[in-house]
């Protein structure tokens, strides 16, 4: 029955020792580019006065969701996001923000600062470094106040690698199993 418990530590501590090897030194890595939309404002004629028209300006909040799991927490995740476009700005909200928003063709217009930025905005200088939390958020366009629609591409790009507060304890205890298994029935 030693010999038995001995193969079953050997076989789990090799099994925790590739996870954590291979959690500490490989990064996952994924990039794209979308095209972003600032939605143009709208003019209302000035009445009764010509000239005294009222601009009202938005903000442009994804359809898509992006969802970071609960697992996520055991990784370190940085998100890249940058755009070359002069005037305009990317943010991150909170997926429920949209309740301040209403649904266009294919995206949703919000009236400008009605939605709560987490990262990004008006002084996010073309690029954002975003370390996200478990949970589901949505990106937000905005920038000057412009009568016509501005469309601009948006580069996107994340790393994730296991904490090593995850690592280490599986290589511990992988380092033990191991040795259990190899030195328990040479030295006893």
């Amino acid at each position: 029955m030693e010999k038995y418990i001995r193969i079953t530590a050997g076989i789990i501590g090799s099994i925790l020792l590739i996870i954590s090897l291979v959690g500490m030194n490989n990064e996952l890595v994924e990039s794209d580019s979308v095209d972003a939309m600032l939605p143009p404002c709208t003019v209302d004629d000035g009445m009764p006065w010509p000239g005294d028209e009222e601009v009202t300006c938005y903000w442009g909040m994804s359809v898509e969701i992006v969802e970071i799991p609960a697992e996520a927490i055991a990784a370190d995740v940085v998100v890249d996001i940058s755009w070359v476009k002069d005037g305009v700005w990317i943010g991150i909200a909170e997926a429920d923000q949209i309740e301040n928003c209403e649904l266009k063709n294919d995206y949703y217009e919000c009236a400008k600062n009605s939605v709560t930025l987490i990262e990004g905005g008006d002084t996010s200088n073309g690029e954002i470094q975003w370390t996200p939390e478990p949970g589901e958020y949505r990106f937000v366009a905005g920038g000057e106040d412009s009568q016509s629609l501005q469309q601009f591409s948006v580069d996107w790009g994340y790393e994730a690698t296991l904490k090593s507060g995850v690592t280490t304890p599986l290589l511990l205890i992988g380092i033990g199993l191991l040795s259990y298994s190899i030195f328990r029935g040479t030295l006893f």
